[in-house]
């Protein structure tokens, strides 16, 4: 028996949906793309910035523990008095730091638990900078891309079900970045259209 929780994760793509024909149907995709990928970016914000603080915190923490056993060895009132000042300080800067990684770890389940689409799906495997040189643009017709996403499929049919029966997000990733060739739009093409047959065979049986 087919387990389709492992489609859950996969946002469909804008251009799929159905639209009023009084509706100017670019402009709201363009929108609706839009609004997604400033989502993604203010998420990625919010990532960045609380590591940044969370390692902030850690670096005050050590330096504060450092200070304490340095004056833990100087045997003076001036030295007990610092130490006295101190305690409070590592105390507050310990509990910041659980604060830190509690909102960590909630981002990363906040990550596992956002859907899959058309711009996490298809990065890029790598890029490259060429000086002085203009790419040349080439429309591809129809025809084209059709055989395109053909020609990907017969070659990597084995491995992007195998990719698409993954039900770990880790393991998703991990065969990702093991297998670059497979970031690409035939492959998020390829796991819609895979979703939809299996819908449908369902329905039919």
């Amino acid at each position: 028996m087919v387990d389709y929780s492992v489609w859950d994760k996969i946002e469909v793509s804008d251009d799929e949906d159905d639209t009023h024909p009084n509706i100017d149907t670019a402009s709201l995709f363009r929108w609706r793309h839009q609004a997604r990928v400033e989502r993604m970016e203010q998420f990625q914000k919010e990532k960045e910035e609380n590591e940044k603080g969370w390692s902030e915190c850690r670096r005050k923490l050590t330096d504060c523990q450092k200070r304490m056993k340095e004056l833990e060895l100087e045997d003076t009132e001036t030295a007990k008095l610092e130490l006295a000042k101190l305690q409070p300080e590592l105390q507050q800067l310990k509990k910041d730091e659980r604060n830190w990684e509690k909102k960590a770890n909630d981002l990363r389940k906040k990550e596992k638990t956002m859907p899959w689409n058309v711009d996490t799906l298809s990065k890029e495997g790598f890029s490259k900078s060429v000086i002085n040189k203009k790419p040349e643009v080439h429309e591809e017709t129809e025809e084209e891309k059709e055989q395109k996403h053909k020609t990907f499929v017969e070659k990597y049919q084995k491995q992007l079900k195998h990719f698409g029966m993954l039900r770990r997000w880790e393991d998703s990733q991990k065969y990702l970045s093991d297998s670059p060739h497979l970031v690409c739009e035939e492959t998020a093409n390829y796991l819609v259209i895979w979703c939809i047959d299996l819908e449908v065979d369902r329905k039919s049986t």
